[in-house]
This record gives C-alpha cells, sequence and structure tokens, in this order.
C-alpha cells in the first residue's frame, strides 16, 4: 500500500456514494462486490482491502489513503534533531 487508510474511510464512502444519489446494492454492484460488503465498510466493521479500495476510489471518486507521512518524509527542509547517538556523544564530552 502507498500510505494508511484514513480513519473516517467510512464516512468517506458512504457520503460519495449518496451524492451520487446510490443505494447500497447500486454501488456494491458498480463495484462487483456483495451489498453486506458496502455495508460493513460503511458502518466501519471492515477495512476495504487494497483492491476492494482501489474500485471504490475509481468509482467514487475519492482517496481512501492517508499520503501525509508520504508528504512529511518528501520534506528535505534541513532540520536538526536530536539523536539518542547525539546525547551518548555530549554526555561522554561533558567527562
Amino acid at each position: 500500500m502507498e500510505g494508511e487508510i484514513v480513519d473516517d474511510y467510512s464516512d468517506r464512502i458512504r457520503t460519495s456514494r449518496m451524492q451520487k444519489g446510490w443505494t447500497q446494492k447500486d454501488l456494491a454492484m458498480r463495484i462487483k462486490e456483495k451489498e453486506l460488503l458496502v455495508k460493513k465498510l460503511e458502518k466501519g466493521d471492515l477495512i476495504p482491502e487494497d483492491d476492494v479500495r482501489k474500485k471504490l476510489e475509481q468509482v467514487l471518486g475519492i482517496s481512501l489513503l492517508d499520503t501525509a507521512s508520504d508528504d512529511l518524509s518528501a520534506d528535505t527542509g534541513g532540520t536538526l534533531t536530536t539523536t539518542f547517538g547525539d546525547l551518548i556523544k555530549i554526555k561522554k564530552g561533558d567527562r
């Protein structure tokens, strides 16, 4: 996976489906899955597997992945951080 599933995935699925005027059965038919699966996803009882997630994203035009962690790792702003190794070196240097 490229990122983590967002916490509000069930709300995103339900809201997007309703905005399109589809029933849960309509959505299930469009992604070629069972209506029970859609119900469980919308209730938050089940996290979508990768293949189902991709179908939902494509059909509903939404994103269910949180890629904020990717954005942070791409930032090379040059910020200095202190590690435990740095602390050990500092402590040994004080003696």
